[in-house]
């Protein structure tokens, strides 16, 4: 009896030092906050600003970069207007390692259901917005563990003057880089137009939760050796050079979803062959688990055309499909990204990866990219090839797999 006592107090103290043991590095964190982050000059804290997920950054032109989302939300009734953000290393806070200004904010700031505003940069109360950022640091400087961000906001006081207020927000923890790598979803050589900024913001709302499954999506549109993307006809897919290439398999793995039987719609329309929802925005498509939690998602297949079904484990290089133009596409392309694994179609969070290797021979903007589409046609003259290994290709551009 008095053992079995002494054992229930021994445990009691030793769950009172782990309880203690807890509070006191929770504590520790609090205090690291306090310390490093400056209070506001308002009486209370009003802007409320989080990164809801942080991807691990990636290798692109010969940098490193970290694509992220800031959510910013006003929890005040006094409009207030962002400005400007600077994010600090949490352990250096002397200088910002980058800075966003008002023209920058303007272009990446998304207001979901708001975008026909005025001004997209100004947060009326209980409003909010997405700010997309990029940080980009060279191979060889040293990358924060921690960071914080800085944010300028203007509002206007009641004598008509305009005040300033920064805030010190969202610390974050940097992941390591990316060491993910991946062969292309195509045996097929030759030159092709990707598309990757292009889903920059594409939010989905899954069983209640925001999330960003195509954050790292490129699409692909192969050219032919005059630049064209078509033949004769723009208007019949079976014109583009692109149109019916073998979709292999980027690793092992096992097929766990599908669609099929989604009419194709005729290129270069503005009207999609099928209302565009969740369930078609992907068009015919297929899903391989490939291990590690990670789904690969393969779009706008031709319909009939999937080799595999729910279920089957393939290997790498094996073909899946064949790519078309259904869904949500204006062109015979491939959609393909990586996202973590959920219970749902385009349920998870998109995750980066790297190309084996592959040769950058042009950047564009997205004018361009929509300039080159309706002329059909790709200059092939001033290509600057630049062999890259292990990256990630990025905004919008023209590569050459050989």
């Amino acid at each position: 009896m008095k053992q079995t006592i002494l054992i229930a107090i021994f445990l009691t103290i030793i769950g009172c030092k782990e309880v203690t043991n807890s509070a006191q590095e929770n504590l520790k964190i609090q205090t690291e906050l306090q310390k490093k982050l400056n209070k506001t000059d308002l009486p209370i804290e009003v802007i409320q600003a989080d990164v809801s997920y942080l991807p691990n950054p990636i290798m692109a032109n010969n940098t490193v970069q970290l694509r992220y989302e800031l959510n910013i939300s006003n929890n005040y009734r006094i409009p207030f207007t962002l400005k400007k953000v600077e994010i600090y290393d949490l352990q250096k806070d002397d200088v910002p390692i980058a800075e966003f200004n008002s023209e920058y904010i303007d272009q990446n700031f998304d207001r979901p259901g708001n975008n026909d505003l005025d001004d997209l940069k100004q947060l009326s109360g209980n409003e909010f917005g997405v700010l997309n950022l990029n940080l980009i640091f060279k191979k060889e400087q040293s990358i924060p563990e921690k960071i914080f961000h800085k944010l300028y906001f203007e509002r206007k006081k009641g004598n008509g003057e305009t005040a300033t207020h920064p805030m010190e927000v969202a610390v974050v923890k940097i992941p390591e880089t990316n060491k993910f790598t991946l062969g292309l979803p195509f045996k097929k050589k030759g030159k092709w137009l990707y598309e990757a900024k292009s889903h920059q913001g594409a939010r989905f709302l899954t069983e209640g939760r925001v999330n960003y499954p195509q954050r790292f999506a490129i699409d692909w549109t192969l050219i032919d050796d005059n630049g064209n993307f078509a033949k004769n006809d723009t208007k019949n897919n079976e014109n583009w050079k692109t149109y019916g290439i073998e979709l292999i398999a980027v690793a092992d793995g096992k097929v766990v979803g599908i669609n099929d039987g989604i009419i194709e719609n005729e290129p270069l329309s503005e009207k999609m062959a099928v209302q565009i929802t969740r369930e078609t925005i992907g068009g015919n498509y297929v899903i391989l688990d490939i291990g590690n939690d990670i789904y690969a998602f393969y779009g706008h297949l031709i319909p009939n055309s999937l080799k595999v079904k729910i279920g089957d484990a393939v290997k790498k290089g094996q073909v899946i499909g064949l790519l078309g133009n259904s869904g949500n596409s204006d062109a015979p392309h491939l959609h393909f990204h990586l996202e973590t694994k959920s219970n749902t179609y385009f349920g998870g969070e998109g995750i980066p990866y790297h190309i084996d290797k592959f040769a950058q021979l042009k950047k564009y903007s997205e004018q361009e990219v929509t300039e080159l589409f309706n002329g059909n046609s790709v200059s092939l003259e001033s290509l600057n090839p630049i062999n890259r290994t292990n990256e990630l290709p990025i905004g919008y551009g023209l590569i050459e797999v050989k």
